[in-house]
């Protein structure tokens, strides 16, 4: 009972000491924070793309959340050691990564790699070493001489990578780090790392934790949170951070350089449409369209104008190549994949096939088919007169050969990116309808046989119900694929992509074109919304429609 009432007042005392010392660093670490927040509100380069006010916002939560840290320290209450961790972990990492950069970790890691591909046959040294102790495995009569032969090879190959690492200049390298902590910068950043990280060693001892009253669950959710961390960093800095930047760009007239918040004049300019009525069919779009209004359409006596002419072709571009993409590459799946499930000898060898053109790269492919749809010396147009002559070999028949511009008439061009695009997604769409099929007993089929059901009853009865979960699947990724498409219009067309006279352009080529062609990065942000809001739409649509039709 002694040892227990001396140890009470001990943990308090340690308590006390913990959060006095907490709070004193948060109050300074805000109060270093509100200056940083003042100062980049104040720089000139936090101008550019508009960075100053999402700078500012993000040093100035790091100064509320030190704030709130401190106030709950002082109770003492658990939570403050949780925000304090929490706060403390985020600018040591942060301050490692900045602190890296600043020493030119980045670039010289660049050099190393393009230096060790001249110096990679070196690497057979420690494949000498390596089979060298192997050698020794041989010898399980002779220990020594096994032992001897296993010391060998590891020497062989620690010296290897040695000169290995000598010959890319991993020691100079190492230098030019250490000469790096000569700069201001990189000192005030080593400073901050070793400061946050000893705050957060403190906070986080098991003593510490007695301390402040935190119980397994709280040191289960901390470790938690340790391990997931990095990941967890990685996505708040590479996914929802430019995701969020974003938003706020597509606010602003951008140009890369210098930001105007514009709210939603981006947004207004997209969907700005207008409807008038013509006296007559030849009437000019200028007579009876607003400012600012281009043609878009007109339908006998009406004519639509719009503000972004380009979007609205880019938009309706990507629903048609979505369209029948999504049904060329879908239908004729199912039917192949219900084939290729049956048991005729060779089906394992054309599963092979059919998937191997969804394992190349896009634009690999792209650039095969754009020699194929070549008009001169293409192959299809190729293939297409070798078949008219065989067919003018009939009597009384004189066709012309052909010439066929595939890729440069507005007629032919998007159509011809389609059936490129559905033939490249065919086999992955076969293999994901194979799997679904397998998954389904074959004793329903039997069943079904028995009661004198035909094959087509079969398949429309029992396969296509039983088969909606991977046909949704399928669908909803192959919609989702299409509406994005960029590489196949980019690399098939003339730059800048989309042509002949916008027949192929995108909604994602269009935005690319908007912000990296013509620098408007806040509008092209704008129409990367749009499209992630449409997609979102199209996909939500689907969810009901499966949820409506699934419980029927």
């Amino acid at each position: 009972m002694a040892t227990t009432t001396a140890r009470r007042p001990a943990v308090a005392g340690n308590a006390t000491l913990l959060a006095r010392l907490g709070a004193a660093w948060h109050a300074l670490l805000a109060v270093g924070l509100a200056l940083g927040a003042w100062s980049v509100s104040q720089a000139d380069w936090a101008q550019r793309d508009g960075l100053r006010p999402l700078a500012t916002a993000l040093i100035g939560l790091g100064a509320v959340w030190s704030v709130a840290a401190a106030a709950l320290l002082l109770r003492p209450d658990r939570r403050g050691r949780l925000l304090s961790l929490g706060l403390n972990y985020v600018l040591s990492v942060g301050c490692l990564l900045a602190l890296l950069g600043t020493l030119g970790l980045y670039s010289g890691l660049d050099i190393v790699a393009s230096r060790f591909y001249r110096w990679a046959w070196l690497l057979i040294g420690v494949l000498a070493g390596y089979l060298i102790a192997s050698i020794g495995d041989r010898y399980l009569h002779a220990p020594r001489t096994q032992a001897a032969y296993h010391r060998a090879g590891r020497w062989v190959m620690l010296g290897t990578i040695a000169v290995l690492l000598l010959a890319m200049g991993l020691p100079q390298g190492l230098i030019g780090l250490l000469a790096g902590l000569r700069q201001l910068t990189a000192l005030a950043l080593l400073a901050g790392l070793l400061l946050c990280g000893t705050a957060f060693w403190l906070l986080w001892r098991p003593q510490a934790a007695r301390a402040f009253g935190a119980g397994s669950r709280d040191a289960e959710a901390l470790n938690g949170y340790l391990f997931i961390g990095p990941n967890l960093l990685g996505f708040l800095l590479f996914f929802a951070g430019p995701l969020l930047f974003s938003l706020w760009l597509s606010l602003t007239n951008s140009d890369g350089f210098r930001a105007e918040f514009v709210g939603l004049r981006n947004y207004v300019n997209i969907f700005s449409l207008e409807f008038a009525g013509l006296e007559h069919s030849g009437q000019r779009a200028s007579e009876v369209l607003s400012p600012g209004f281009v043609e878009l359409n007109r339908f006998g006596t009406t004519i639509i104008g719009a503000k972004d002419r380009l979007f609205w072709i880019a938009l309706w571009n990507t629903v048609v190549y979505c369209f029948w993409v999504t049904l060329l590459s879908v239908v004729p799946a199912l039917l192949i994949a219900t084939i290729l499930n049956s048991k005729i000898p060779g089906m394992t060898f054309f599963r092979a096939i059919y998937f191997i053109p969804s394992i190349a790269g896009v634009v690999g492919v792209a650039v095969i088919w754009k020699w194929l749809y070549n008009s001169n010396i293409g192959f299809l147009n190729y293939g297409i007169n070798q078949l008219i002559g065989v067919i003018n070999l009939l009597p009384g028949v004189a066709l012309d050969p052909v010439n066929i511009p595939w890729l440069a008439s507005q007629q032919t061009a998007l159509a011809s990116i389609i059936i490129m695009a559905a033939w490249q997604l065919l086999g992955f769409n076969t293999i994901l309808f194979l799997a679904g099929l397998q998954g389904i007993p074959n004793d329903v089929y039997e069943a079904a046989t028995i009661d004198g059901a035909s094959t087509w009853q079969r398949f429309r009865t029992m396969t296509l119900p039983l088969l909606a979960p991977t046909t949704f699947f399928v669908v909803t990724t192959t919609l989702i694929t299409t509406l994005q498409v960029f590489s196949e219009p980019f690399v098939m067309t003339p730059p800048p992509g989309g042509g002949p006279n916008n027949a192929t352009l995108t909604a994602v080529l269009y935005l690319y074109q908007k912000g990296f062609n013509r620098f408007e990065q806040g509008y092209a942000a704008a129409v990367a919304w749009v499209l992630f809001l449409f997609i979102f739409a199209v996909t939500l649509v689907q969810f009901r429609l499966q949820r409506r039709y699934g419980e029927m």
